[in-house]
């Protein structure tokens, strides 16, 4: 074997070792290190071998350049005609899926290159910093993941204009960009940690710090304004009672927690990024529902009922007795809410989980239950039940149920999301602390679509 067919054979024998560990059950963050330095080593070895036949080459008498011999079939080797270039591109096939040609198109005009590998080599770099603060200028970035590009272009922004909202998450958001693919696996796990959000409220991503929501008031009934229409003639003119229209504005609050860890198991954790991620979802959704359920607006989200109070003047059915709920209070909040927003897979309940045991203890004159079991997700009164701790207790004067269409509840989220890492005296002895930085907002927007039961005084 010739020293050339050497050289192939061993750039194609590092390929396929980079390939067999890239379709492994297990693809860690070390195994991607190992794998692109097989991958990097093929391609300087094919390199080796292209510049070696080329230098072969000799010039005759007459000044002809002649080739030596063709290598034998699959000296080559079986690498793709791209080389090792092509297979790191069938690798993020691997990570992330078949990709659209046209999305493809899009997300390289936006962000240059490989899109794929540096978003992946972000995500590598936010390993390291949770690990050892050591900062990639990559982290920087804030790459937005493919389907929020898509959602963009569907809106009507062009790519130019996208890319201006690529912000640097130094400078906006503080510390290190959260890389796409988690900071959007955060968001698919929300709806179903969530009851307000997770009930169908409507979701409206925004690169600016606030949007404005068209306001419609003047309804009642089943209309949501006083605009109606006329039956007769051609030259009749349609009323339009106290209808108005207006823009109301929803601002895009700062939210940040931390998330403290043992210096411990930030060293010996193989799956860190995992637990991080984890317990980041959990606390916000916990805190973004308890702010769309009951925040104040002030610094934050404006919820269905905020400060525990119908202070929007939604709908409302009050109990005939004080400090208690009762059936038919509820029953009747259901008609406080026009029919089509009540329909089959429309309307939800929301209350906490004292308040589903008063209602698993209603029973009748001679002592039956009415309802067995309350639990999430389960049908009360031909509507999904949803429970959260944040919802008001059974009390003189309080509100315990939301009944309603949630998606007159709408959350504003700017796209993207930062940590900074901190380990000092303040933070104390084998401790490490990350700080989470996220912009939210949310308000009622149809009030029309929702009612909420009152606890008599």
């Amino acid at each position: 074997m010739s020293k050339i067919q050497e050289l192939y054979k061993q750039a194609k024998d590092k390929a396929n070792e980079a390939k067999a560990l890239a379709m492994g059950e297990v693809f860690d963050e070390a195994t991607q290190v190992k794998s692109d330095g097989l991958l990097a080593e093929s391609q300087r070895l094919r390199n080796q071998a292209n510049t070696l036949k080329a230098s072969q080459a000799i010039i005759d008498e007459a000044g002809q350049v002649v080739m030596p011999a063709a290598l034998p079939m699959g000296a080559e080797g079986d690498l793709p005609p791209g080389g090792a270039d092509e297979l790191k591109a069938a690798l993020n096939a691997i990570r992330y899926g078949e990709e659209d040609p046209l999305m493809a198109k899009a997300m390289t005009e936006i962000y240059g290159g490989d899109y794929r590998q540096k978003m992946w080599d972000q995500d590598r770099a936010f390993a390291g910093y949770l690990r050892t603060n050591r900062f990639d200028p990559i982290l920087r970035k804030q790459f937005w993941p493919t389907d929020a590009v898509k959602s963009m272009l569907r809106e009507g922004l062009m790519v130019a204009e996208i890319k201006a909202t690529m912000i640097e998450g130094q400078d906006t958001l503080g510390g290190a960009a959260v890389p796409p693919q988690r900071a959007a696996g955060i968001l698919a796990r929300l709806p179903g940690l969530t009851a307000v959000r997770g009930g169908g409220a409507l979701v409206v991503d925004t690169a600016s710090n606030m949007i404005e929501w068209l306001k419609l008031t003047g309804g009642g009934s089943q209309y949501p304004t006083a605009m109606r229409g006329l039956w007769g003639t051609e030259v009749q003119s349609p009323t339009a009672d106290d209808f108005t229209v207006g823009l109301e504005q929803i601002p895009v609050h700062t939210y940040t927690y931390k998330v403290p860890f043992s210096q411990s198991l930030i060293e010996d954790a193989s799956n860190l990024l995992d637990i991080f991620f984890n317990l980041v979802t959990d606390t916000l959704a916990i805190d973004e529902d308890a702010a769309f359920l009951v925040g104040d607006g002030a610094g934050k989200p404006r919820g269905i009922l905020p400060s525990s109070t119908n202070a929007d003047s939604l709908a409302e059915k009050s109990s005939g007795v004080a400090d208690a709920l009762e059936i038919s209070t509820v029953k009747g909040l259901r008609r406080q809410v026009a029919s089509q927003y009540r329909a089959p897979g429309r309307a939800s309940w929301i209350g906490e989980s004292a308040t589903a045991e008063v209602i698993e203890c209603w029973q009748d004159g001679i002592g039956r239950f009415y309802f067995e079991y309350l639990d999430e997700g389960e049908r009360f009164l031909r509507s999904p039940w949803r429970e959260s701790e944040s919802m008001p207790t059974i009390a003189a004067n309080a509100y315990p149920l939301i009944f309603g269409d949630l998606s007159g509840y709408a959350i504003v989220q700017r796209l993207g999301l930062s940590v900074v890492r901190f380990q000092d005296s303040n933070t104390g002895i084998n401790k490490v602390e990350f700080h989470i930085r996220r912009r939210i907002g949310g308000k009622v927007v149809e009030p029309w679509k929702l009612a909420v039961a009152k606890c008599a005084e």
